[in-house]
């Protein structure tokens, strides 16, 4: 009988220990991205990879939503003669076309359960054309995510990327 005490008292510390060592992590309710990596794959398929956290678990579109705007937005920069990175309705004001945004609605993945707080990472597939203007010999993305709550994160800028 004796050793039935010790062996429940063995598992009963050892779960607490256990459950001890798990630190819970403490992110602002806010997402923050950063970006990670841009993959081509031949001239027809690309991937930009980021990172991103977030404190609420608020990240994706809930199934049916279809009245939301996207929530992840890549900007694209063309780089000038000068050396600069503009926006693409920088080439022409008399352009047609307003600053080029490539959206995306990223799926819901709140996790179940009371702890929200979410850290991974997005990959949005890229067609290569039309992503790239002949004239343009680097471009950059300007990359941001919007939660449900409304709350944008920070601006996070790709690597220069070569057509």
């Amino acid at each position: 009988m004796k050793l039935y005490k010790y062996i429940l008292i063995l598992a009963f510390a050892g779960s607490l220990m256990l459950t001890a060592c798990v630190k819970e992590k403490n992110f602002p309710p806010e997402p923050q991205i950063e970006f990670l990596r841009y993959q081509k794959y031949g001239s027809d398929s690309a991937d930009c990879v980021i990172a991103f956290r977030d404190g609420d678990g608020d990240i994706g579109l809930v199934e049916g939503d279809t009245v939301s705007a996207n929530d992840f937005q890549m900007k694209y920069l063309y780089k000038d003669t000068d050396g600069t990175y503009k926006p693409f309705d920088a080439i022409d004001s008399t352009a047609a076309m307003d600053t080029l945004f490539y959206s995306y609605r990223v799926p819901d993945i709140t996790p179940e359960g009371q702890y929200k707080a979410l850290e991974g990472e997005i990959k949005a597939k890229l067609r290569s054309h039309p992503l790239y203007f002949p004239s343009h010999t680097s471009v950059k993305f300007e990359i941001r995510l919007r939660d449900r709550a409304g709350h944008w994160s920070n601006i996070a800028t790709s690597s220069e990327i070569i057509p």
